[in-house]
């Protein structure tokens, strides 16, 4: 019999919630860990589509990126839309487990998941957040390391420095490409619907990285001396600030570079438990465009 406990730890071995900024809420959010789980639902957010979809396929725990319960709150009940998914969730035995910025920082997670699906080389993690995984955990002496980007042969870099805890990532590009050529690949990778960007109209061949949102690392980004800057979430005064060091800005949405944690996190599930069911939740692009 598999529990949410048993897949709790296989989760947190891959992505300590140690591991995790400290703002931020992971972990095993609504449920019991002693249910027996023989159907898991995958999503990058715990939205009212996909718990209903959860709900009625009959499975026992969702896996998200983002936390379904991320700020406090006071009250469950029916009068607001996060309420009424919790109701639902606790009067069906349907438990939530949320990892964040734990998998965004763990190797082999978002960060690396995003650079293979560009087909870059990765030069280093964009800002180490400098967790020292323990015994069986992701990284450790013990633990099992995930697949990771391989790194760029023309650098010193070694194993310890691309396979660090770190959010996002700074990597080369095959060749020189134009601001508009690599927005071009950031939305065919992605196959998003559309992606905008900023040009400061110099060639591109480094970039940065940071999948999600990524308005509070420009400081970060500008120190990298990069030549573009891949994130989401960002705006026109961001835009303007990057340009006028001449950095380049693809903003390809929060959603856009993310959505990929859903196959991933099913595929990983699959291989770990193949006797529990994986239901993987649509893509759903939550922005729309005329």
């Amino acid at each position: 019999m598999i529990t949410v406990r048993d897949i709790v730890e296989k989760l947190d071995k891959l992505a300590p919630r140690a591991s995790a900024c400290d703002w931020d809420n992971p972990g095993l959010l609504v449920g019991r860990n002693d249910k027996e789980v023989s159907k898991i639902y995958v999503a990058l957010d715990a939205t009212a589509e996909a718990v209903t979809e959860a709900i009625e396929s009959g499975c026992d725990l969702i896996v998200t990126h983002h936390p379904v319960i991320f700020r406090g709150i006071k009250a469950i009940n029916d009068e607001s839309s996060l309420g009424l998914k919790l109701l639902d969730l606790i009067q069906n035995d349907v438990s939530v487990y949320s990892m964040h910025t734990n998998y965004d920082s763990c190797p082999g997670g978002m960060a690396d998941i995003v650079c293979e699906t560009l087909g870059l080389k990765k030069l280093s993690t964009m800002e180490p957040t400098g967790y020292a995984p323990k015994d069986s955990e992701n990284g450790g002496a013990l633990g099992s390391m995930l697949p990771t980007p391989e790194p760029d042969t023309d650098t010193d870099g070694n194993c310890a420095d691309i396979c660090e805890y770190g959010i996002g990532f700074v990597a080369k590009l095959p060749h020189t490409m134009t601001c508009d050529e690599l927005a071009e690949l950031v939305k065919n990778k992605f196959k998003l619907p559309f992606v905008s960007f900023y040009d400061a109209g110099a060639p591109v061949r480094t970039i940065a990285c940071c999948p999600g949102s990524g308005r509070g690392e420009l400081k970060e980004v500008m120190k990298l001396h990069v030549d573009a800057f891949i994130s989401g979430d960002m705006g026109h005064h961001e835009g303007l600030d990057l340009t006028e060091e001449g950095i380049s800005l693809i903003d390809a949405g929060h959603y856009g570079l993310e959505h990929i944690f859903v196959d991933h996190m099913g595929n990983f599930l699959s291989e770990n438990f193949p006797e529990v069911e994986i239901i993987k939740d649509e893509t759903r692009f939550p922005v729309k465009y005329v």
